[in-house]
Order: structure tokens, then sequence, then C-alpha cells
């Protein structure tokens, strides 16, 4: 018994050195150059006040890393510099995740793009315009990456907009819909109708949004935040589709009217 015990713990050692070499490999210093092509748009500049490359998460409220970041050139939109990534592996090969993080410390405001590159020690972004958004690098280009769960936001990131999670859903997905727009107290109707199919092609699932004109407000008026969830059940194209409120006393919020968002719920695929 005692050298079956022995043994037992000689292979639970050896598994544990195996693990703690594994996790240690997947860790490693890359050396990473680019450009921002669009450093001096409007879209960055007017909101933003800094932008880094990191190897992290997007910037969380009180959350501080601990790995080093790369500052982008606010005049060039250039970086060059060695970043410490984990290695990500799976059938398609070797992977790190760059991401370039826009953000604002006055507003406490930031926005991430991620870039998902082959694993080199020396890495060549070349040129990019930077966007919100998840992509990968593949023969020297950026595509959408549609292999993760991705988001993305339509309208004015400081005014009224809606912050869709995720844009490119599963089947069985709850995509969840974050409404922002300014409010001074009025109360309000929102929600989604039954799916129904157009031209055997798309499924729609319409969108109502508004507030009612016949209340009282408020002399001030302040952001408001609204959650709703739409499970696309099957796979297939989808119309977002936004109607005016019926009846009286109500003033459509305008996030989608006239604009109709399509999406496909489909397996991901990719690296």
């Amino acid at each position: 018994m005692r050298a079956r015990s022995s043994t037992i713990q000689i292979l639970m050692a050896l598994m544990l050195l195996f693990c703690w070499g594994t996790a240690k490999a997947a860790v490693r210093t890359v050396h990473v150059t680019g450009t921002v092509t669009n450093i001096q748009s409007w879209e960055i500049k007017g909101y933003y006040t800094s932008m880094v490359v990191a190897h992290t998460e997007p910037r969380r409220a009180g959350v501080i890393s601990n790995r080093p970041q790369l500052k982008v050139d606010q005049t060039t939109g250039q970086f060059e510099g060695d970043m410490v990534c984990e290695v990500i592996r799976n059938k398609h090969g070797r992977w790190v995740d760059i991401h370039l993080i826009n953000m604002a410390v006055t507003f406490q405001v930031y926005s991430t793009m991620v870039i998902r590159t082959p694993y080199a020690e020396r890495i060549d972004l070349g040129a990019f315009d930077w966007k919100p958004n998840h992509y990968r690098w593949e023969e020297g280009a950026l595509v959408i990456d549609t292999a993760v769960p991705r988001d993305t936001v339509i309208g004015d990131l400081f005014g009224d907009h809606v912050r869709i999670s995720p844009i490119n859903p599963e089947r069985g997905d709850s995509m969840r819909f974050e409404f922002v727009w300014n409010n001074s107290g009025q109360s309000h109707v929102a929600s989604f109708g039954d799916p129904y199919l157009e031209n055997e092609s798309y499924v729609v699932c319409e969108l109502i949004f508004a507030v009612r004109t016949d209340t009282d407000i408020y002399t001030e008026s302040w952001d408001h935040h609204v959650v709703l969830y739409l499970r696309p059940d099957t796979q297939g194209c989808y119309i977002l589709r936004q109607v005016p409120a019926q009846g009286e006393h109500f003033r459509d919020i305008d996030f989608l009217l006239d604009n109709d968002l399509y999406f496909t719920a489909r397996e991901r695929t990719g690296p």
C-alpha cells in the first residue's frame, strides 16, 4: 500500500510540474509595432485623451494592470515595444490577442479594439484604422473575427445609443440590448414584438421605444438605461427593425428608425 501511495504521489507531482510548465510556457514576450492611421480623427480625438496597446482585458474602473503597456503617439499613431502576452493554442495554431484601448480619464470612458494575430516573437501590424471591434490578422489585412462573441455600439457613445452584446449570436444565445438616452423623467415604453418571417428569407424582430409626452417632466435631464433581451432560436438571417409607437402622446426615441439592423445567428468558426 505504501508503494502504491508513493507512486500516486509521484504521478501527482509530475502532473503538477507539467501543468506549471505548460502554464509558464503559455506566456511570452513579443515585440509589437504598428500605426493607427485614424489617430487624428474626430471619433478618437473628440472623445478620448489617450490610447494604449496592451495584452489585457478592457480597462475596468478601479483595476490597474501590472503588465507593460505601449503608448500610441497621439500625433503620428505609431507604437512600438515589448508586451507580455498569453499564447492561445487551439486547432488553428498559436495566437495572441492585442488590445488597443482608447481612454478618456476625465469621463472614465474606454473603448477597445482587439486584434487576434498569429504568435511570433516580432509582430508588425502595419497601418490600420482603429475601430471598436474584434479582428483577426490574416495575410497582412484585418478581417472581422467571427470566432468570438463581439459587441457593437450604434449611435453616439455620449448621446443616444444602443450597445448590443453579442452582435454575432449563435442559435440560442441571449442578445443583450442596452439602450441609453437622455430623459427628463417621462415614462417610457420599450419592447420587442413577436418575430415573424419576411419574404421567406429573414426573421424580423420589431422594436418599439418611445416616451410619453403627457406626463410631468423635471427641469433637468440625465441618462437613462434600459436593457432588453432577444434570443434567436433558429439559425439564419435576422432583421431588427424599430417601428413607431402606436397611439397618442408618444414620442419615439430614434435608435434604429429607418435603419434595419441585419445580423445572422450561426455557429462561430475560426481561430
